[in-house]
């Protein structure tokens, strides 16, 4: 009978409320090496962060035991091998021809085991789904029963390399984890992978660019205003000489013409030039 994740506690008292956890952890070496060897792009992990292949639903004190590890759940041995042939096949193929972890269907699913630190020394208590029955285990935890969990082995086997980490000196969990850990510490490419393009980037250069293509017509706006407007202060000194000019010939021309009201004295004027006997002087 395969448990699940929630079936094992810190107490012999199961709560129906249980919490999530996420299973690999934030960061560090091995996300980088799940992202070169398991076919992603840089930091495209985090996209998991919330996915099911990376949470589980535990008991309310374990989750305590995740982050730091102190338990992991490891995959079966006919998992770890075909995740080791998977990732040895990615590490000399070419970049781009690199087969993602979460596309093979040989390795969505596994049976698991819990694997725990040699430090810790607490009792687990395991509860059967079917009928309830909950089973006490002393360390060094010989009789815990297998596990079948929603998550990704390549994922679990993030976890579970900290407990070969840990026990460097102690007999590995098992010998095909041990050779996937140190595969991880031979990760030699992972600055020569893409950059996983985030929606937030993508949003930002939208921005940017839509800013930029406003800014664009504003100037270009902007040299059509100052081009009319220089063209405007360029031809306004002629067209007002011209003006002047043409005001100038007016008045020329009406100069020479006698206006009605004007027309007697001018003939006045005439009248006294004809005849000097008649020109009048001021007393």
């Amino acid at each position: 009978m395969l448990y699940r994740a929630e079936d094992v506690s810190l107490s012999d008292t199961f709560s129906s409320d249980v919490v999530q956890v996420q299973v690999a952890p934030p960061d560090g070496g091995c996300i980088r090496a799940l992202e070169s060897y398991g076919g992603l792009h840089q930091h495209e992990l985090r996209k998991f962060r919330l996915s099911p292949l990376n949470n589980l639903q535990v008991q309310p004190g374990m989750a305590q035991l995740f982050q730091p590890v102190r338990i992991a759940f490891i995959p079966a041995e006919e998992t770890l091998r075909k995740i080791l042939e998977l990732y040895k096949m990615n590490r000399f193929c070419p970049i781009p021809e690199r087969q993602r972890f979460d596309e093979v269907p040989h390795l969505q699913t596994s049976t698991y085991m819990l694997g725990v630190t040699p430090y810790f020394k607490r009792d687990l208590f395991t509860r059967h789904p079917l009928t309830g029955k909950v089973t006490r285990h002393r360390h060094p935890y010989t009789a815990l029963p297998k596990f079948t969990l929603p998550i990704h082995p390549c994922i679990a086997v993030l976890t579970a390399s900290y407990l070969v980490g840990l026990c460097s000196d102690a007999p590995p969990v098992s010998e095909t984890l041990l050779a996937i850990v140190r595969l991880y510490a031979f990760d030699m490419f992972w600055a020569r992978i893409p950059k996983y393009p985030s929606a937030k980037s993508v949003s930002g250069t939208s921005r940017t660019s839509s800013s930029n293509s406003s800014q664009s017509s504003m100037s270009s706006h902007c040299s059509t205003q100052s081009s009319h407007t220089s063209c405007s202060s360029r031809t306004s000194p002629s067209s007002s000489s011209n003006a002047r000019r043409s005001e100038k010939r007016r008045l020329d021309v009406d100069s020479t013409v006698t206006l009605p009201g004007l027309r007697s004295h001018h003939n006045d004027a005439q009248s006294n030039d004809a005849n000097p006997r008649r020109r009048r002087y001021p007393r």
